[in-house]
């Protein structure tokens, strides 16, 4: 294995001006460009208030976004988005040189800068809500990346830092929890089975240290256990080969690049049939549930990366001509993408309704928002009733599917009835109805469809206004 010079100056400059030209948008930007990342601030904001995760504020993700989401907000005196953006960019430079580095000692200073190339361009050339937000799979990447880099390396402290980093990456989305037959793999091949009783203890010892910052019981239960009521949810599918299709069209059109680097590349398999194998669990990860979201190919953007690297550095100088083309437009096309993002996704302005709210509560008072609309919750500034981000735990409605009363079946087990004692134990001042607004995807689950909140509701509260389609009820 060839050792060359490390990175040139030239290509540390260009990847620092890459990553922060493309992602120029969104650090300038203080809206959401994906709803996951006002489901981060919602759980941020809990904690803020002396709330804890998974008890008074409960998604099914895991911790690490919540918690940085808390420390930029207390930081920075509010939910603003474009702090956490600014760390996430400064260290994605980070990984991205690591990357280059790596490629450096593995094929020589020309294959270290392609390895960057190929990477940094690969994690950004995504639709706007997928590439550009601070959501749970651009808060994994990098710690995956890294844990693939040393993994990859040959001694104990690299299985140990491996194994450590691959269990910070499922504590910031658990999809990657797929990766753990690659991630044995590759400690395998480079130390063994040393390597991999290492790498093993590092993540178990990493994942059991939350119980340190959350209840470990009920942080276990959303991040794992309840998963099944989502991912085994019914679907049609003729829907999910529609979506799987164009899925994979829009992925493989940005990534060209990497994917006919990897293809060309099939030759070298032995040498990196572990690289080969974290494609494979990662495609098994975007196809779990088979709702087929773009950041989920977020999972495949490393190994390809590195798979496609000594193919693009082996071949002829026409060749990397086209590969150097096609990096630049996918990442030009993303970076404008990133400038006009309500074109691709349109998410309303909760401004009208968050006054509203406010006008008829003070700071202190708990609100209630029936339906899945974190923008709103983030907006309102108030403290959230109801313990979870959004109703979908207790109408079992999720992404990709049919919306309706048939997805009552996938609720998860006792979020009713965590949400119903929540709201009795401490009636909010107000509840927003949100599926009575045409826009907001709620109007399949109306407030009266589960008997205990509809009960509460009539009882104890009266209707004082709509506002952008959302029926507010004031306390009696």
């Amino acid at each position: 294995m060839r050792r060359g010079p490390s990175l040139s100056w030239r290509c540390l400059a260009a990847i620092t001006a890459g990553t922060v030209a493309v992602r120029l948008p969104t650090l300038l930007s203080s809206r959401w460009y994906d709803p996951d990342e006002a489901s981060i601030a919602m759980a941020a904001q809990a904690m803020q208030r002396g709330g804890r995760l998974y008890v008074d504020m409960a998604d099914r993700k895991p911790p690490i976004p919540a918690m940085v989401n808390r420390w930029s907000f207390e930081l920075f005196s509010g939910p603003d988005p474009r702090p956490v953006r600014v760390l996430l960019a400064g260290i994605m430079v980070a990984v991205t040189v690591a990357v280059g580095l790596d490629g450096t000692r593995r094929w020589g200073r020309a294959g270290g800068c392609w390895a960057a190339a190929l990477y940094g361009a690969g994690a950004i050339a995504f639709m706007p809500g997928d590439g550009g937000a601070a959501n749970f799979a651009q808060f994994a990447l990098p710690a995956a990346t890294l844990a693939i880099l040393a993994l990859r390396r040959r001694g104990l402290w690299w299985s140990l830092a491996g194994g450590a980093l691959v269990a910070v990456a499922v504590l910031a989305r658990q999809s990657w929890v797929f990766c753990l037959p690659a991630a044995a793999l590759s400690a395998w091949m480079a130390t063994r089975w040393r390597g991999v009783v290492t790498a093993a203890a590092a993540f178990a010892g990493v994942i059991a240290s939350v119980g340190w910052f959350v209840p470990w019981h009920r942080f276990w239960f959303w991040t794992f256990a309840s998963a099944p009521s989502f991912v085994f949810a019914g679907a049609g599918i003729l829907g999910v080969v529609w979506r799987a299709l164009a899925s994979v069209g829009i992925f493989v059109a940005f990534h060209l690049v990497q994917v006919a680097g990897a293809a060309r590349g099939r030759r070298t398999w032995r040498d990196d049939a572990d690289l080969w194998g974290w494609v494979l669990t990662g495609v098994a990860a975007t196809a779990a549930g088979f709702r087929f979201f773009g950041h989920y190919w977020l999972q495949v953007v490393a190994p390809l990366a590195l798979l496609a690297t000594p193919a693009v550095v082996r071949a002829g100088e026409r060749w990397r001509r086209r590969a150097a083309s096609g990096l630049a437009a996918t990442s030009l096309v993303a970076g404008v993408f990133l400038w006009m993002p309500g074109v691709f996704r349109h998410r309303h302005d909760p401004a009208a309704v968050a006054s509203a709210v406010q006008r008829l509560t003070s700071a202190e008072q708990r609100v209630f928002i029936w339906g899945n609309d974190p923008e709103l919750a983030v907006a309102v500034d108030r403290p959230i009733a109801g313990t979870q981000v959004h109703s979908d735990f207790v109408t079992g409605r999720s992404g990709g599917r049919t919306d309706g009363p048939a997805t009552l079946r996938a609720a998860t087990p006792g979020a009713l009835e965590w949400m119903v004692a929540d709201l009795r134990a401490a009636p909010p001042a107000v509840i927003v109805d949100t599926s009575t607004a045409a826009d907001l995807h709620y109007g399949a689950y109306p407030i009266t469809l589960l008997a205990p909140i509809a009960d509460l509701v009539r009882t104890q509260y009266r209707a004082v206004a709509v506002v952008d389609g959302c029926t507010l009820y004031a306390h009696r």
